[in-house]
């Protein structure tokens, strides 16, 4: 290893240095200025690439200059920091950052959004709210432009699970150090007919051709919410894609403990059909059905229970939305 690299990540344009010895961990390096020092062989080939190269496929998600490949550290920080401080909320950084996405698309380019309508539109969509996503919501609205534009990005902090390419790194951002490296998806290999898990706690779903079945074990309990009023049985935690379908779906289900006993006397809400076996729910809906445009005229309402409504023939309550967006 040998000759002149830049440094992609960290600074802009990018120091250029020669590679004067790499014999052993640290390297020496030399910059334009003939200033000499010393960097560790792994922080070497983390943050350097040879003078002209391509970034690193695992850093690829950073990007933030896309015609030089460069990553400038202030502005995929400010990304990178709007995320993880949801990433409490959610409990993943994929649904972190697809929330900020649908709320920056519902502020549009308006100096002064109204919040209270974004915080409806992101409702309708599936997505929970609280202290968390407020704090975010409010912070969105004094993000320099350019950032906004790279979590509005297809690529910038969208961390893919599979490329298709046998052998290409794939990255997957965490908060400590660099992005880990996961495997590829085997050559040929497809995935199964059903999709049944996709990210949900505590629910299941299968499509057979327009229908739409979700399971969930009422017999479960996840704890309080973040308000401390209701034990969670089940969640979507924010809005998922149905396999398959280009519908998506949000749904919670919890108890309110110490609230008068009473149960749930329907099985059918708006295109949603309930039926309880023990403690198992199995929720219904047909996805070939339309109810109308959402309130603000976004998406297309597919099922919803409309609002939080008992479980049929329990003291659990259930909220589902099915919608699809308008293109």
């Amino acid at each position: 290893m040998s000759g002149r690299y830049v440094q992609f990540l960290g600074s802009r344009p990018g120091i250029v240095v020669e590679l004067i010895d790499d014999s052993g961990s640290p390297y020496v390096v030399r910059a334009e200025s003939g200033f000499e020092f010393s960097i560790s062989a792994e922080d070497f080939r983390h943050y350097y690439r040879p003078e002209g190269g391509p970034t690193p496929p695992r850093w690829l998600p950073f990007v933030t200059e896309p015609e030089t490949g460069m990553i400038e550290a202030g502005k995929i920080s400010k990304v990178m920091e709007m995320i993880h401080s949801l990433e409490g909320e959610f409990q993943d950084f994929a649904k972190a950052r697809a929330f900020l996405r649908d709320a920056l698309k519902m502020m549009g380019d308006q100096s002064k959004p109204n919040l209270r309508a974004v915080r409806l539109g992101l409702q309708e969509g599936g997505w929970n709210q609280g202290d968390e996503t407020d704090r975010a919501l409010e912070e969105l609205t004094r993000l320099p432009q350019d950032v906004r534009l790279l979590l509005l990005s297809d690529t910038t902090a969208v961390i893919p699970l599979f490329t298709g390419i046998e052998g290409e790194e794939v990255p997957s951002a965490t908060q400590d150090g660099p992005p880990r490296i996961k495997p590829v998806r085997p050559e040929g290999a497809r995935p199964a007919a059903k999709v049944r898990r996709v990210g949900m706690k505590n629910a299941e779903m299968s499509v057979e051709g327009d229908i739409l079945t979700i399971t969930v074990d009422l017999s479960k309990e996840f704890g309080p919410s973040k308000s401390g009023k209701t034990i969670i049985v089940a969640s979507s935690e924010g809005n998922k894609s149905v396999p398959g379908r280009t519908e998506k779906i949000g749904l919670n289900i919890y108890k309110q403990p110490g609230k008068k006993a009473a149960k749930g006397r329907r099985s059918t809400f708006k295109n949603v059909e309930m039926d309880v076996e023990g403690d198992n729910l199995t929720v219904k809906v047909d996805l070939s059905k339309e109810l109308g445009p959402s309130k603000s005229g976004k998406t297309t309402m597919v099922a919803t229970t409309e609002g939080n409504q008992l479980v049929y023939g329990r003291e659990e309550k259930i909220g589902l939305n099915v919608y699809r967006k308008i293109d």
